[in-house]
């Protein structure tokens, strides 16, 4: 199995109704941490009933999605999971150029940092006993989306919205959509479907879906205009030529959404395959 074209149909649709949740979920937290009148444990139970639960729970599940399986070992697999290793290092100092250097969000940059952190789930090495892979698995949680999630709770974002986020959408949801990946990858997934799985989250996590969620979600009315969406990490303001509307932004989101759903299906893969290879 080279792809995600290869699984179930049903599959590829229950993983994308899982992102939608994943980022149902993160509104949520959005829209607690931003009215603090709601109280304090509509956000904890958003954040660590939802949002910090699935960080442990997902990378699990989708090992058995995958049908935790043992595939074959490729001799040059410990080669290029270093090599992943120094590329995600390396994609680590892409926001650092933009925001601290040249002052301003890295755009379009965005994707190819997210491209290169989709190499460790697609080349970490799997152990072969299982309960190797459930103590990773615990350990990464513990060791990354905890602390993150006890970060958040410490920043108010209504008078340090860089901070928030920065943890909670620049470390806390690129993690948690990691270790999904290195869950399926752990389940015998291929190289491709785990970055595909990791790449597809991520667009749709930051296709804007989230920002309607906010106000659909919480029975709110559209704002009709998005003027914070210049300090969106895509400057939109500037790529629209003017403040976004509901329109723009709905047309930015259904395209990202688009690319996701071809990842997911691993089209590009198809054609590489079918077409490109044989050239």
């Amino acid at each position: 199995m080279t792809g995600l074209t290869n699984s179930k149909w049903w599959l590829k649709l229950l993983i994308l109704g899982i992102f939608i949740g994943i980022v149902a979920l993160t509104a949520e937290v959005d829209w607690a941490a931003e009215n603090p009148a709601l109280g304090e444990g509509v956000l904890i139970g958003w954040l660590f009933g939802g949002l910090v639960t699935a960080g442990l729970l997902l990378p699990i599940a989708f090992m058995y999605l995958t049908g935790n399986t043992i595939p074959e070992r490729n001799p040059t697999d410990k080669k290029w999971f270093i090599i992943s290793l120094v590329l995600y290092a390396i994609a680590n100092g892409i926001p650092v150029i933009f925001y601290v250097v040249l002052e301003q969000a890295p755009g379009f940059f965005l994707f190819l940092q997210l491209g290169l952190f989709g190499l460790i789930p697609a080349f970490i090495l799997q152990p072969q006993r299982l309960k190797i892979r459930y103590l990773i698995i615990v350990i990464l949680f513990a060791a990354v989306l905890a602390p993150l999630a006890v970060l958040i709770l410490t920043v108010n974002p209504a008078t340090e919205k860089f901070l928030y986020y920065l943890f909670f959408w620049g470390l806390f949801c690129v993690f948690l959509y990691l270790f999904t990946a290195i869950g399926w990858k752990f389940g015998g997934g291929s190289r491709r479907q785990s970055w595909n799985i990791f790449m597809a989250g991520m667009l749709i996590q930051f296709s804007t879906l989230e920002d309607f969620l906010y106000y659909l979600l919480n029975g709110q009315a559209l704002p009709g205009q998005w003027p914070w969406m210049k300090d969106f990490v895509i400057n939109l303001e500037a790529l629209f030529g003017h403040i976004p509307t509901d329109s723009d932004l709905l047309l930015f989101c259904l395209i990202l959404t688009t690319f996701a759903l071809l990842i997911l299906f691993d089209v590009h893969g198809y054609l590489w395959d079918h077409y490109l290879k044989k050239k």
